[in-house]
Formats: structure tokens, sequence, C-alpha cells
């Protein structure tokens, strides 16, 4: 599973944007609309998408997409 593709399609949906694509240095200064309510919602749909749960502290350090990804990564 390519985590990077499947975040992709996370963060298009949840910020509502189908042309929206974010790369491993992409970060919440670099999409319009990614607030902290939209980090909920993405810390949420990686969560479902992936079979997975995040620990409070990891949920802090997700910073970037990038930060995603290796933290998806441990979980797998």
């Amino acid at each position: 599973m390519d985590i990077l593709f499947t975040l992709n399609g996370i963060f298009r949906e949840v910020l509502d944007d189908p042309a929206l694509t974010v790369t491993e240095a992409t970060g919440a200064e670099d999409v319009d609309g990614w607030d902290s309510v939209a980090q909920v919602k993405l810390v949420l749909l990686t969560e479902m998408e992936f079979g997975i749960r995040f620990t409070t502290d990891q949920v802090a350090a997700l910073k970037t997409v990038g930060d995603f990804v290796r933290t998806v990564a441990l979980h797998l």
C-alpha cells in the first residue's frame, strides 16, 4: 500500500479540493483550509483508513504530510 497516495486522497476529501496534491514536505501553512478542525478530521480518517490508532503524542507531532506517512508506517 502506498501510504502517501492514500493520504493524498484523505487530504483531498477533508479539505474538499479534488485537485490537491500533497508531498511529504507539505504542511498546514501550505494548504488553505488545513486548520485545527481539518487536522482532527485528517487524523480520524487516517486512523479509519489504515485501521490504526495514534497516540496523543503522535497526534501532537503531526505537522506535515511526511509526519503522517512516517507515523502510519510505524503502525503497519
